[in-house]
Parts: C-alpha cells; structure tokens; sequence
C-alpha cells in the first residue's frame, strides 16, 4: 500500500523536529516534576507565598508534560 499524497511524510511534520527524543529529556522532565511538585507541596505545607508555590507547581506540571511527550514519541517509534 503506498502512502497517499496527503499524509505529509515523518519528516515534513512541524513537530518532527520539536519531538523529545533523548534520554536526557526523560531524565530531565522526571527531575522537574518530581522537584516541582514536591517543592509546591512543601511550599504549601510551610505557607510560603502564593507565587512562589504556584510557580513551582507550574514547573512539576511542565516536568510531567515533558516526559509524558517523551514517552508518547517513544513508544510510536517501537
């Protein structure tokens, strides 16, 4: 079956490019969430300021959708 001429090749694809590929980046997201989350939670705990509790928080989250893109292209390319 060939590929019809609509479906833009793998390599044509705006994200192709800006996909995580590396095991650094997976390394790096769980180091961010886990870092962010507990940092925001620990805020919290202590009654640290708004900004920064909502700032890490946002870090943690980033972390999260850093690894969970890691793992997405990952298991499309097996």
């Amino acid at each position: 079956m060939t590929p019809s001429r609509d479906t833009p090749s793998p390599r044509r694809r705006p994200w192709y490019r800006s996909a995580p590929t590396g095991s650094r980046t997976f390394v790096l997201g769980m180091c961010m969430a886990v870092g962010g989350i507990a940092g925001a939670v620990r805020g919290a705990m202590e009654g640290a300021r708004l900004l920064e509790t909502a700032g890490l928080l946002g870090l943690g989250l980033l972390g999260v959708l850093l690894t969970v893109a890691w793992v997405l292209n990952y298991s499309t390319k097996r």
